[in-house]
């Protein structure tokens, strides 16, 4: 279970709860030469961050195309570990969005070439940078587009000005570190943490004086729990009367 919660945190995480955020970094884009023909989308953008609007329709579409690939988790030296994984999500802590003011048909924001990259926790949408697809760009080689070089550059800049002198910048989502499965450290540690408490706590789901101690207000005769996230809180739903027993806040 603890592996299928790794794997499930991990393309939840390449998502963002919805919630109003203070916009941060807005000094980062506004030299940009491309942010004057880009203004109109990218204030109807940062309106949608304030109101606390679902921003999933201007992320990438592959968290729905590419959410779990069996192969990324097969044995071997040679299996792709990032087939199903964002790289500069899980390396650099950065979601990028999409900047189309038209709604597609399938319901997400039409796709533009030019992405905002931006470090997204539960209270702000900090803004890093803008940059186009070629930041996804690189050789078998480790040949990097200019693209790829400056959002390199950036993180590289953010991650050495927030570490105290001599002290080791490992990287990764949090700045935690990446595992050799490729995922964030925090998301394993999330998920080891989600089962212990799963561990704890379900075998004494039977005992209605246990329950009843654990939710704030009273209970239906036959309450029932499931465990649940919202988005990445995770806790105990009882269905019939929606009450949420948090108990893990999740990142963003």
């Amino acid at each position: 279970m603890t592996d299928l919660l790794i794997i499930f945190i991990a393309w939840r995480l390449r998502h963002v709860a919805a919630r109003p955020r203070v916009v941060l970094g807005l000094d980062k884009i506004s030299a940009d030469a491309r942010y004057g023909l880009l203004k109109p989308n990218i204030d109807a953008f940062i309106a949608a961050i304030q109101q606390g609007d679902d921003l999933t329709k201007y992320l990438s579409l592959e968290p729905r195309t590419k959410g779990y690939s069996p192969a990324a988790e097969a044995p071997g030296n040679r299996t792709d570990r990032w087939a199903d994984k964002d790289m500069i999500l899980n390396v650099m802590g950065l979601h990028h969005f999409h900047l189309g003011m038209a709604t597609e048909a399938a319901g997400h924001a039409a796709r533009t070439d030019d992405l905002i990259f931006a470090s997204v926790d539960r209270d702000n949408f900090e803004i890093v940078g803008l940059f186009n697809h070629a930041a996804f760009e690189h050789e078998d080689d480790g040949t990097m587009s200019d693209e790829r070089e400056r959002i390199w550059s950036v993180y590289s800049n953010r991650l050495h000005q927030s570490a105290l002198p001599g002290q080791l910048a490992i990287g990764g989502y949090g700045s935690l570190g990446v595992t050799l499965s490729s995922h964030p450290v925090p998301v394993v540690r999330a998920a080891q943490d989600h089962m212990r408490i799963v561990a704890e706590i379900d075998p004494k789901l039977d005992e209605r004086a246990y329950i009843n101690d654990l939710f704030p207000q009273p209970l239906p005769n036959n309450p029932k729990l499931t465990w649940f996230y919202q988005h990445l809180d995770f806790g105990l739903l009882e269905e019939k009367t929606q009450q949420f027993l948090l108990f893990r806040r999740g990142p963003n």
